[in-house]
């Protein structure tokens, strides 16, 4: 990967600092400071927001990339210690925190923060954390509501910040590749994307219960709540983990997973906005949790193409109706193919192989004469932490920066909104509203209790 010298260093740093500065003042946002670059092989000052799931994970890999953890923070006092014991003999003077907003004001050397908080949190601690100069890697998906994506990127742009989402296969050798084959245009004009998972493996499809339970000793439960409404502790409803289904929360399946299975398809087919969102099936709807189980179908624009996309999601281990699938991938594949299937109209992806429109069989992308050879076009980098910290030291844009995963969180959102109101949406994406429900529209901005407002 391409490095910078001093020199250069120094001017991307000055160049970066006077944009973010009037980027800042154009959108009257007071910063700290402009953000800092690292030169290369420094290490970065980093601090976590988080640490225990998917927290845990990301607190594993940058320590690994033998960063300088700074400092931690975590609601729950057990988690905490955990991390702080697993990073304090190569970082003996890390800092432990359970609330985010003081660790922010006290900790003033920071170059970046990971936010691996509940949904709901991410864009409260990443707006915060941004607009102290620090590039921000922020768990899957971005934010929770549509809202908070639109104004994480323009704050982001305006900083002048790196920004990851955590939807870590873009690091991989093989999301990129399957980007490559995509951008290529080998598939033709695409009209339809099956896409499947098996979440949710945490429970949704409930009501909430009634009571309240002792908060267990060193959980700061009025952190956890945060932005949302208050409710009552209960004793594993919410926390840990269980929280993603609740619309409080979370963004149940959908939103925990589309981020990463739809984003090598999203930016391989230059998809644009979004025209409509509609759940067409689903079991039982109620009142704070996702459904256990959705089929939802959003149409959206692909740069250079007249014709829109159509992209079937399904999750809660539902699979493509077979009706509607095309007869080779049924051949192929079997009536209730999983993964991801792309149809065009030259050719079809399914699951990392390829059929040409001439074609019976499929045949994997490294072996299928017409795509082994197609050049390599994308950077191959170490894993999806190391692309974000080597570009804070110089290096290529991350390929999970604002620029990727705000549109991309925006579409997931629009289709978890759908799952919560009946019939077609139809989306108006210049104006970021809905056209024709006052509903949905309700849902596009959290509801911020005082005292917490991003």
């Amino acid at each position: 990967m391409k490095r910078v010298t001093r020199r250069t260093f120094l001017e991307i740093s000055a160049a970066t600092g006077a944009a973010a500065m009037t980027g800042l003042a154009q959108t009257g946002i007071t910063p700290s400071r402009a953000p800092r670059l690292r030169k290369a092989g420094e290490k970065l000052n980093m601090a976590f927001i988080g640490s225990g799931g998917r927290g845990s994970d990301n607190l594993n890999e940058f320590h690994a990339l033998e960063e300088n953890i700074v400092a931690l923070c975590d609601i729950d006092r057990g988690r905490l210690n955990g991390s702080v014991n697993k990073v304090k003999e190569r970082c003996p003077e890390v800092r432990a925190y359970q609330d985010w907003r003081e660790m922010l004001a006290k900790e003033k050397d920071l170059d970046a923060v990971v936010v691996s908080t509940p949904d709901h949190m991410h864009a409260a601690c990443a707006i915060a954390a941004m607009k102290q100069g620090c590039h921000v890697y922020v768990e899957k998906p971005l934010v929770r509501t549509v809202w908070e994506c639109r104004r994480f990127g323009e704050v982001a742009k305006a900083c002048g910040v790196f920004t990851q989402m955590g939807n870590n296969g873009n690091g991989t050798d093989g999301q990129r590749r399957n980007i490559e084959i995509l951008q290529s245009g080998i598939l033709g004009e695409v009209s339809d994307i099956f896409i499947s998972t098996d979440r949710p493996i945490w429970p949704q499809g409930l009501d909430r219960p009634e009571g309240e339970d002792p908060l267990p000793e060193g959980l700061n439960w009025d952190g956890f709540i945060g932005v949302a409404p208050v409710r009552p502790f209960k004793k594993d409803v919410y926390h840990p983990f269980k929280w993603r289904g609740w619309f409080d929360f979370g963004t149940g399946a959908m939103g925990d997973i589309a981020c990463h299975g739809m984003s090598f398809f999203f930016r391989g087919l230059d998809l644009r906005e979004v025209l409509t969102a509609q759940t067409i099936k689903s079991t039982p709807k109620f009142r704070e949790t996702y459904p256990a189980a959705t089929t939802v179908k959003v149409v959206a624009k692909r740069a250079g193409q007249d014709k829109p996309v159509t992209i079937y999601w399904h999750d809660g281990d539902t699979r493509p109706d077979p009706d509607m699938l095309p007869a080779k991938v049924k051949a192929n594949f079997g009536d209730k193919v999983g993964g991801t299937v792309i149809v065009g109209n030259a050719a079809m992806f399914a699951n990392g192989a390829v059929s040409l429109a001439d074609e019976e069989k499929f045949r994997g992308i490294a072996q299928h004469a017409a795509t082994k050879d197609l050049p390599q076009t994308l950077p191959r980098v170490k894993n999806h932490h190391w692309d974000f910290a080597e570009a804070i030291r110089g290096g290529a844009r991350p390929l999970s920066d604002y620029d990727h995963s705000v549109p991309l969180t925006e579409l997931v959102l629009l289709g978890c909104i759908s799952q919560q109101i009946d019939g077609e949406l139809k989306w108006d994406a210049k104006a970021g509203r809905f056209t024709n429900s006052d509903a949905a529209n309700n849902l596009l901005k959290p509801l911020v209790r005082s005292g917490w407002e991003i």
